[in-house]
């Protein structure tokens, strides 16, 4: 990187306390709107926990996706060198910032479904099988874009994920089986494990020091 690129480069710190206050405004608004627009908070606790996952997944695939159509300010906000890293990642940046707002998309339709809610089951079973093949069509076309690291870190997280998930279930199953804990509940099942994909990819990238402010 040049001098000149150097010296205009935002101080990381900045750049942190620029994108906490981002993300808590985004989260502000976001839960408003689960509050105003879905019934979401009225069909109980695990229809708010899956939609508030799955905004944090719509948020954050925005956030990315906004920051890479706009090189200068998204790196102002997003943890990158400068605007060259987020144009040359640019294809697979945008493929995974859309399949998460598709998946996002997908929960929040989800946690405002079944018996007594608004969504009809038609509706909620097309969202679910048209994300999935969405997001898996994405996520195949951007892995020849990724290099090789980006590559090793996202089967990393796929492994963390897997871990998390099974442990989680494990432990919950044992504790509901002996009346210890809450039963099984679909939409909870599914905020875990998509919970747990979100965190799995955040413990790979750390552990690779990804995570530093830049």
């Amino acid at each position: 990187m040049s001098p000149s690129l150097k010296q205009f480069s935002p101080d990381p710190r900045k750049k942190m306390l620029v994108s906490a206050l981002f993300g808590a405004l985004a989260g502000f608004f976001g839960i408003t709107l689960l509050f105003r627009w879905t019934d979401a908070a009225e069909a109980g606790d695990s229809s708010l926990i899956l939609a508030g996952v799955g905004f944090a997944y719509l948020a954050m695939g925005l956030m990315v996706g906004l920051g890479t159509l706009m090189p200068r300010a998204g790196s102002k906000v997003l943890n990158v060198e400068d605007s060259d890293e987020l144009v040359e990642s640019r294809r697979p940046l945008l493929a995974s910032s859309l399949a998460n707002v598709v998946l996002g998309a997908m929960m929040i339709v989800l946690a405002n479904s079944g018996t007594g809610e608004p969504i009809s089951v038609e509706i909620a079973v097309a969202s679910v099988l048209g994300a999935l093949a969405i997001a898996g069509l994405l996520t195949v076309k951007s892995w020849k874009y990724q290099d090789e690291l980006m590559r090793q870190v996202s089967l990393e997280g796929a492994s963390v994920a897997g871990a998390l998930v099974l442990v989680t279930l494990l432990v919950w199953s044992a504790f509901a089986m002996n009346g210890i804990g809450p039963a099984f509940d679909a939409k909870l099942v599914v905020a875990l494990v998509m919970a747990m994909t979100l965190v799995g990819a955040f413990v790979a990238t750390g552990a690779r020091g990804m995570l530093k402010p830049r």
